[in-house]
C-alpha cells in the first residue's frame, strides 16, 4: 500500500529561503511565517536572527505606518 500523502514537502517558506537575494518583506509577506515560527523551522530562525533583519523587524515595532498606505497593508 502506497501513502498518497507526501510528509517530507517543504514549505514555501523553505524555497524562498534557498533565494540568495530573498528579502524579510516577501518572508512577511508569507501567510504561514507565523506557524513556521511556531515549528521551529530553523532556516526561517537563522534568517530572522541576522542583524539586518533584526533591525528590520524593531523598526516595523517602533515605527508608525505611512498614512496614504492601504489600512490592512499598512497595519499587517
Amino acid at each position: 500500500m502506497f501513502w498518497k500523502f507526501d510528509l517530507h514537502s517543504s514549505s514555501h517558506i523553505d524555497t524562498l529561503l534557498e533565494r540568495e537575494d530573498v528579502t524579510l518583506k516577501e518572508l512577511m509577506d508569507e501567510e504561514d511565517v507565523l506557524q513556521e515560527c511556531k515549528a521551529q523551522n530553523r532556516k526561517l530562525i537563522e534568517f530572522l536572527l541576522k542583524s539586518e533583519c533584526l533591525e528590520d523587524l524593531v523598526s516595523f515595532i517602533i515605527e508608525e505606518p505611512p498614512q496614504d498606505m492601504d489600512e490592512k497593508i499598512r497595519y499587517k
